[in-house]
């Protein structure tokens, strides 16, 4: 049932998570306004006067979305408080889980964003190009942490190993997208971890067991 007139602060961020989830589903072209209407529980005028046009409900939903994952996703990782591998693998795993779960739309709403605007407007390209670099930024300084400790050599080329693990971040949001279960996913995750260097002693059989954080 549509509401009107301007909602209250909690029913304005329970009508963004709707709006996000609509966009994560669909995609920015295929969303429809009646889609944002239903999605929000909002009527038309009071969703423009909250949120925008669609494009600024798009803008709004990725922001809200680095809001909603963003220390789950990179909060273990910031805090660097296990050896590097085993923070690298829990950030995979947990994109990867998040990716697949079924309670959401399946994969990972910034990749998926950017795959469908790489010819989308220039405003979203500047804006999903920063999200992305924020993230590859937070792989940087987790890596460079890992040089700081010894777990990575002082020539290791750090760009590059951002980047692959930045990748693995798109393959596994793409592989839970295409339906792949967390048997699948954690195989591919085994796999990927161990095309990674490190200085200090470490077994990959011997890893904590990975719990996703709520």
């Amino acid at each position: 049932m549509v509401t009107r007139g301007r909602p209250r602060k909690t029913e304005k961020e329970d009508a963004l998570y709707g709006i996000m989830c609509a966009f994560w589903q669909h995609g920015f072209k295929a969303t429809s306004m009646n889609d944002l209407v239903e999605a929000s529980g909002m009527a038309k005028p009071s969703l423009y006067a909250a949120f925008g046009d669609k494009e600024a409900m798009f803008e709004k939903s990725l922001l809200h979305y680095f809001d909603c994952y963003g220390d789950l996703v990179f909060g273990p990782l910031m805090r660097a408080e296990k050896h590097y591998l085993v923070d690298v693998r829990n950030l995979i795993q947990t994109v990867g889980y998040l990716a697949a779960d079924k309670s959401t739309p399946l994969g990972c709403f910034l990749f998926n964003a950017q795959v469908e605007n790489a010819y989308g407007t220039e405003k979203h390209k500047v804006l999903l190009s920063d999200l992305a670099q924020t993230r590859y930024g937070g792989i940087r300084t987790r890596l460079l942490k890992a040089v700081d400790a010894g777990e990575l050599s002082d020539d290791a080329d750090i760009d590059a190993l951002a980047t692959y693990v930045d990748g693995q971040l798109g393959a596994v949001s793409i592989l839970a997208r295409t339906g792949a279960g967390k048997g699948q996913i954690d195989q591919f995750v085994e796999t990927a971890l161990k095309a990674l260097p490190s200085e200090t002693p470490f077994d990959f059989d011997d890893l904590p067991e990975f719990t996703l954080r709520q």
